[in-house]
Order: C-alpha cells, then sequence, then structure tokens
C-alpha cells in the first residue's frame, strides 16, 4: 500500500515537465485567424510587427515552435516571419508541443530589428 502511495505522489512530478518535442516542421501558413471575435475583432500581432515593437514591449503570437536552438532558445514562426523565442521550462506549464502543433506564445519584445527575439512567458494552444 505505501508503494502505491508512492508510486501515485512521484507521477506528478513527472507531469510537471513541459517543453518541446521536435518533429516535423508545419507546412507553410497562408492565412491565420485568432483572437477575440466580439463587436470588433482585434488584431493579431505578427513577427513582422514586433521587429518595430518598444523594448519590453508584450505581445502575444500564434504559430509553430520549429526547432530548440541553444538553451531556452527556440526558433518560432508565424505566416510572416521567424524569430528566436527565450521560453524558460515554466513557461511551458508542463505541457509538450510539437514542431506540428499551432500555440500562442505570450512574451516581452527585447531588441530591435534582425536582433528582436521574444521572452515567452507564457506558451499555450491557442
Amino acid at each position: 500500500m505505501l508503494t502505491t502511495l508512492l508510486v501515485m505522489l512521484s507521477s506528478g512530478v513527472y507531469a510537471e515537465k513541459g517543453g518541446f518535442e521536435g518533429g516535423e516542421a508545419p507546412q507553410p501558413q497562408s492565412k491565420q485567424d485568432a483572437g477575440y471575435k466580439g463587436s470588433e475583432d482585434t488584431g493579431q500581432t505578427h513577427i513582422n510587427q514586433i521587429r518595430d515593437f518598444r523594448q519590453d514591449g508584450y505581445v502575444t503570437l500564434e504559430g509553430y515552435i520549429l526547432k530548440k536552438e541553444q538553451g531556452d532558445n527556440y526558433q518560432f514562426r508565424d505566416s510572416t516571419g521567424t524569430i528566436t523565442i527565450v521560453a524558460p521550462e515554466k513557461a511551458f506549464k508542463g505541457k509538450k508541443f510539437a514542431a506540428d502543433d499551432q500555440v500562442r506564445i505570450s512574451g516581452r519584445v527585447h531588441g530591435k530589428g534582425e536582433n528582436t527575439t521574444l521572452h515567452a512567458t507564457e506558451i499555450e494552444e491557442p
């Protein structure tokens, strides 16, 4: 009975780990709709727009994590381009995503132009 209790308690520890699993890259995006649909449609932010955002501006992007680079760096793509995101394990909130899973990433913009990165605070399903 003690062994069963220990197994049940320890399984929760393993379930908390999240991250990126890799896999095949998704097909290129041609159109992407997102955002709150109410009396007015809210626009969605895209990679080509955040390259000129102010430092530490908070944005949300939808697209695909293509691959893990080094450390907490990942290559991310939406319908307008690719960018490096910095995503610590806690941003995944225990969920695993593959390269063909569409994700919504929220975080803060760092850098300008081609040196822009997104420091992710949350990664979830759209």
